[in-house]
């Protein structure tokens, strides 16, 4: 692209990389604030949805009872949150056009901002048909992935207007790449345990760390792709303890594999050059930040704060290890 449209893209680029995160951000504290978490009578609230919200998605019939839950909608976050993801959508729209216009300059690089536009329409979609899903894990699960894979798509095209550092072209660092592939997939996988845990209500299953007590767990019931969860006349949740204790120990098990393996990346990488060094404590420094949060969520029983916090480093850990594979040197194709 001519110098002039490459840094109107890349200002573009930018800010929605920004408003991405902040998205992010948003979404998970409307999402656990009407879960109930900070709610006044914690945590006996926990899993009281209000019913009058929620009907649209639970398919409430007359038969069934229901009555209005005693939580009210957080009307300033989810404002936000509408606002945010408007702005997303226009500036993402924006950068596609300009995009579009130099498309002869961008050559393959055309994909991403087309990419990102498409993950923006398909949450906008999910947005429009469901409303607020609190009460379907599926949805949920929908919107954070993919929330986390505009981020990671906006943050590549970041990466890509800047100046690649040159590559040190040793073996050793070119096998990282492919360990550090591993690594983002399993901070993907977790980041979904993660999901799973919020969208199924399993939060305060397992009150002690590190184990669970000896609590009955039903790995089938927990793992089962609910459309719909089912609630009380008054507006509870019910999911099933053994069904909320497999989760979240599975979860519990997710961290212990992302922290052995991806604090052995990490270490690595603070003995390879310095161009690698800092990411590779910017890695740890993350790694090390969730572990902490997501000890103190248990031990302190999901503290809104905390839980925001433990999904927003997570993105940090996700944006770090993308950092990271982008810097990383690609083994050449054997002819």
């Amino acid at each position: 692209m001519p110098s002039h449209s490459l840094s109107l893209f890349s200002r573009l680029v930018t800010f929605s990389l920004v408003l991405s995160f902040a998205l992010i951000v948003l979404s998970s504290l409307m999402r656990l604030s009407n879960q109930g978490l900070g709610c006044d009578d914690w945590p006996d609230c926990y899993g009281r949805v209000d019913i009058v919200k929620y009907a649209g998605d639970m398919d409430v019939s007359a038969s069934r009872g229901l009555q209005p839950g005693a939580l009210a909608p957080p009307t300033v976050v989810e404002r936000a949150h509408r606002g945010v993801a408007s702005l997303l959508l226009v500036f993402i729209l924006a950068f596609v056009i300009v995009a579009w216009r130099k498309r002869k300059d961008s050559g393959p690089a055309m994909f991403l901002p087309f990419a990102a536009l498409f993950v923006t329409l398909f949450l906008a979609v999910l947005g429009v048909l469901y409303g607020s899903p609190l009460l379907r894990p599926p949805v949920v699960m929908a919107n954070l992935l993919g929330g986390m894979i505009l981020l990671g798509l906006l943050w590549w095209l970041y990466l890509s207007q800047r100046r690649r550092p040159a590559g040190e072209g040793a073996p050793e660092t070119e096998s990282l790449r492919k360990w550090a592939l591993l690594g983002l997939a399993l901070v993907v996988m977790q980041t979904a345990l993660g999901g799973w845990v919020s969208s199924n209500f399993s939060a305060l299953a397992c009150s002690t760390f590190p184990f669970c007590n000896g609590a009955e767990m039903n790995i089938a019931a927990g793992f089962t792709l609910r459309p719909l969860l089912d609630v009380t006349p008054e507006g509870q949740v019910i999911v099933g303890q053994a069904a909320t204790t497999a989760i979240h120990v599975a979860h519990r098990l997710g961290a212990l594999l992302v922290l052995l393996f991806v604090g052995w990346l990490g270490y690595r990488l603070l003995k390879q050059g310095t161009r690698l060094r800092g990411l590779g404590m910017a890695i740890l420094v993350l790694l090390g930040l969730q572990v902490v949060l997501g000890v103190a969520t248990v031990i302190f029983s999901s503290p809104l704060g905390l839980v925001v916090t433990h999904n927003a480093t997570a993105a940090l850990l996700w944006l770090a290890l993308l950092a990271l594979i982008h810097r990383l040197p690609q083994t050449p194709a054997r002819q």
